[in-house]
Order: structure tokens, then sequence, then C-alpha cells
């Protein structure tokens, strides 16, 4: 066995679709639905068992988190969890949710997990009584628990591409997610430096805004191959944008209340409508890109 990338985080969705619909949601998880069936089927025990086996051998990650979408929707979630603690790929496994579901769970499934993190939004708040319940639950089993308070969403994918080359370096180079989470997605055979890109091209080309989904040119194809460690390291720290970068504003968009979307704005795609111009936060981009370009500072 060749050599291993020690990573920090890795994700993998095992859902798309949400029980919530939340505006500016960075996976696009409102607009996923039965129209998607053929991406969605990418999602399998299977392919997922054959993928984690081959990335384990020259990967390994602090953190493996299992999200969606909501991940609580799908019915062998339990099943994903055992895999990915028999693969050992993983430090701590990681379920990541809004809780809504949460109470409906096995015991199984907080053995089977690490640390579960809720995402709480205020403006629809998960009621007290479910939160304390998920306290107590993750002290009886010795998991981790953290609320992470969402009152606000910063805009981020658009569906007008940034036609100016030097601004989406500039965002991708002072991205969170690719350089200070260094939050990375498995999805359909390939590894993604942006959580944000297995989505992007699909949803782009399935609107025909672009005329094929470049989603896995974004991407580095899974190989069972001594030198796939290295090849992940080095693809890992690239400082070349994604071609969804084009269309993300990594950690320059404009804050917004966090809401849920209306049946009308998930029919209408309603985040394909907005531009880099009408969701950028300037002062902040002015400022990041700034500090990026004088001194090197993400």
């Amino acid at each position: 066995m060749g050599y291993k990338c020690v990573v920090r985080k890795l994700e993998y969705n095992v859902t798309h679709h949400c029980n919530l619909k939340c505006d500016h949601c960075d996976h696009l998880s409102p607009f996923f639905g039965p129209k998607d069936a053929e991406f969605n089927s990418s999602i399998s025990l299977v392919e997922f068992e054959k993928q984690i086996g081959i990335l384990s051998r020259y990967v390994h990650t602090e953190e493996f988190l299992i999200l969606g979408g909501e991940p609580l929707l799908h019915k062998n979630i339990l099943e994903f969890l055992k895999l990915l603690r028999a693969s050992k790929i993983a430090d701590k496994i990681v379920l990541v949710t809004n809780g809504f579901l949460l109470a409906n769970q096995d015991d199984e499934l907080f053995k089977s997990v690490d640390k579960i993190t809720i995402s709480f939004y205020p403006s629809l708040p998960l009621k007290q009584d479910a939160m304390d319940k998920a306290r107590e639950r993750c002290r009886e089993h010795s998991v981790e628990l953290e609320i992470f308070h969402q009152p606000k969403f910063s805009m981020s994918i658009v569906g007008i591409k940034n036609e100016d080359d030097k601004l989406v370096d500039g965002i991708f180079n002072t991205c969170t997610v690719a350089w200070t989470q260094r939050c990375y997605a498995l999805h359909d055979g390939y590894v993604y430096r942006c959580s944000r890109a297995p989505f992007i091209g699909y949803k782009l080309h399935k609107l025909g805004v672009v005329p094929t989904d470049f989603s896995k040119e974004d991407g580095l194809k899974l190989e069972d191959t001594e030198d796939f460690g290295a090849k992940a390291e080095e693809y890992f720290n690239r400082t070349t944008p994604l071609k969804s970068c084009s269309y993300c504003l990594g950690s320059v968009g404009k804050r917004v209340q966090h809401r849920q979307l209306s049946k009308t704005e998930i029919q209408d795609e309603v985040w394909a409508r907005h531009s880099v111009s009408d969701s950028i936060d300037h002062a902040k981009a002015r400022r990041r890109l700034a500090m990026w370009r004088w001194f090197k500072v993400r």
C-alpha cells in the first residue's frame, strides 16, 4: 500500500432531499426531488462500500460526516454508518442532522456514531423537549453533541456565471470551505475538494444553463493504485479554482436571515436567478481578497 493522505474532514450525502426547505442551502437540498432520481441513484450501499473500501486504503480523515439533505430520511442510514465504522477511514464518525427525526431513531444509531451535530435554526426551532432528549441519549451512549446555531445563511451558489476570472480566483483562494474547514466530499466514485462541487454542475445542466454537467471535471476519480494517496494530497492543495467556483461566492456572499422557501420558489428554482452582483458582500470581498493578494493571508 502506498502513501496515505491525512485530511481533516470528509463528507458523504446519503440523501440530497430534506424535510426542511432552507433558502440558500449550499447543497441545494430544497431543489432535489423525484425529478433527480438518476442523480440520486448514485447513493447505494453497494457503491458506498466499494468506494469507501478503496478510499480508506489511501486517505484517512479526522472526521467523516454523514449528512444530506437530511440523512435520517434514508431508511438504511444504519447500514451506511456500519460500513463506515468497519472501513476505519475516520477517527470520528459524525452525523449532521436538523434533529427533527432524531427522537424516532433506535439506540443502534447512537451506538454507531461518535458525534452528532444538530443544525439549529431560530426561525424554525427544534422544540426544547427534543433538544433535551437528544442531549440525554447522547450522554447515555457517550456521543459528543454539537448544537450549531444558524440564524443566518450565506448566499453562496448562483445560477449566473461569474465571468471575472480574477474575482473567481480570489473567491476560491479565500474560501473557508476549501482552505479553513477543508471539508472534502465523496460522491459517485469521485472525491471533491469542495463539498458544494458535486451538485453545482449537475443542477446547472439540469436547468439548461450549461451544455454539460461538469461536476466530475471538478473531482478526482477514485483509483485503487499505490500513488492515489499522493494524487489526492496534490489535488486537495491545488490553488486553481474549480469550474464550480464560477457559480459560487465562497465565503464572501451576503448574510441573510434563515427562512423557508415557498413551494412556488422551489418550483421556480429561484437559486438559479442569483448573480454575483446581487449576492456578494462587497465590503467583505474587498477586505478578504486584498489580504490574499497582498499578503497571501486566507
